[in-house]
């Protein structure tokens, strides 16, 4: 897609390739009326913080909720991904955690653990934003199964599973220039074989073949693991937990050892362990970067800033092993309530505004996203441009803690910023890194 069909693309109102409809509950009107606070006095306003580390639930969505909403204020905070941790951390520990977040994985299932999230299976239960449907049945049931197998995956057996619910069906794929591919001969891949031929063409021709980036430094093994783990882990899911498998499980070490392999051959940035998101962003609007790992919605900078020659595509990845290919994400982003908020009331209208349709035909930096919910069509032209996210999200999804390095912060934190980057630079051997890895998992786990 060029530019000027690009352009025209940003003044259609929403697109994703899986989408739908819509909620509000019993005690508010729909999503184009006014919200109850709950006293009925139309001079009172609720006060709700929000925290979020997806740019895609702004200001614009702010001020459309309030505006739908008048009985409700919403002070909104952006912590970039890298530093929620440690936010989240520091607001747990005064006492101050805000009346909705964001949260994912490892951080999701802590947070449940140590009881500072709410039970919303009553909620799931009553109608969505705009009232017209009830709430959990507006999604996906791919993705809440996804959302609800993070918790079951975490925690274990429990009564019910519904402590956040999804925000975007987030699905990967590979970008790249049309017009660089054509000048170099080559076409999207449709095995391993031919994407590392390509790889092999783009760096002889100058380029940077993949990108990598500190946040999604694990993107590539997990992806590995999925093709090398799956028929065990299919079989026994519960592998790591009864010991069948560890990560010293020959199938383990080969995701580790196949992704070493593209860093040794030169195929990603040498900057790419340290490297912030926007760094490949403009790596490859500056036509450095040859192909682009990433989500739908990290697409609106490189959208606006493409050259106008640049003639944008997508494609699924390959599986390395042969297998069907299946997507990192489905419920990656999650928004929950506190567990000690004073306004649940409210605080829930917000998060069925955030999962609603009113929110993701009204907000134009959605248009990139794939709601996760139902009936919401694409416009065919940027659906076409985001195919690669379409066929990668047919596929289905690896499970968000397969093998369990997303199963909590501690040992998701430790692989990502200490023992992958460590590993990939020569200072620990495979056996080290899985060992290490192996040790945490135990000390995690039993505690």
């Amino acid at each position: 897609m060029n530019k000027k069909a690009l352009t025209l693309a940003t003044s259609l109102a929403l697109v994703g390739t899986i989408v739908a409809g819509c909620g509000s509950d019993n005690n508010s009107t729909g999503g184009s009326g006014n919200a109850s606070t709950g006293g009925g006095d139309k001079n009172s306003t609720v006060t709700l913080r929000l925290l979020t580390t997806n740019p895609l639930v702004g200001e614009e969505s702010i001020e459309l909720f309030e505006e739908q909403n008048p009985g409700i204020k919403v002070n909104y905070e952006y912590v970039p991904t890298a530093d929620y941790s440690a936010k989240f951390a520091a607001l747990a520990a005064g006492g101050e955690i805000p009346d909705v977040f964001w949260t994912q994985s490892g951080f999701y299932t802590d947070q449940i653990k140590q009881g500072l999230v709410r039970d919303l299976s009553e909620e799931m239960k009553t109608m969505n934003y705009e009232g017209d449907q009830v709430w959990e049945e507006t999604f996906i049931p791919a993705l809440l199964d996804n959302a609800r197998n993070v918790v079951k995956k975490g925690l274990g057996e429990r009564d019910n599973y519904d402590y956040g619910v999804p925000f975007t069906m987030t699905t990967i794929a590979v970008m790249y220039d049309k017009t660089i591919f054509d000048q170099l001969g080559i076409a999207p891949p449709a095995t391993w074989d031919e994407f590392m031929a390509n790889n092999e063409t783009l760096k002889q021709a100058g380029y940077t073949a993949l990108s990598m980036h500190n946040n999604w430094i694990d993107w590539y093994p997990r992806l590995f693991w999925d093709q090398y783990t799956r028929d065990e882990l299919t079989s026994n899911p519960n592998a790591f937990e009864d010991g069948t498998m560890s990560f010293s499980s020959e199938s383990v070490k080969q995701g580790l050892v196949s992704f070493k392999e593209l860093w040794d051959k030169g195929y990603f940035p040498s900057n790419g362990i340290t490297a912030e998101l926007q760094a490949m962003q403009q790596m490859f609007v500056q036509r450095k970067l040859g192909q682009f790992l990433i989500a739908p919605d990290k697409l609106e900078y490189i959208i606006n800033n493409a050259p106008k020659d640049m003639s944008l595509a997508t494609f699924a990845l390959p599986g390395i092993a042969g297998l069907p290919s299946r997507s990192l994400g489905g419920s990656s982003n999650v928004f929950a309530v506190s567990e000690k908020t004073e306004h649940p009331e409210e605080a829930v209208r917000l998060l069925k505004f955030i999962t609603s349709k009113t929110h993701f035909s009204g907000v134009d930096a959605l248009k990139y996203s794939n709601s996760g919910l139902n009936n919401i069509e694409s416009e065919p032209e940027l659906g076409q441009f985001l195919s690669g996210f379409t066929h990668a999200a047919a596929g289905g999804f690896s499970p968000d803690i397969l093998v369990p390095t997303t199963i909590n912060t501690q040992i998701s934190t430790a692989f990502k910023t200490d023992l992958l980057p460590n590993y990939l630079f020569g200072k620990i051997s495979l056996d080290e890194i899985t060992e290490q890895l192996q040790k945490l998992y135990e000390e995690t786990t039993k505690n």
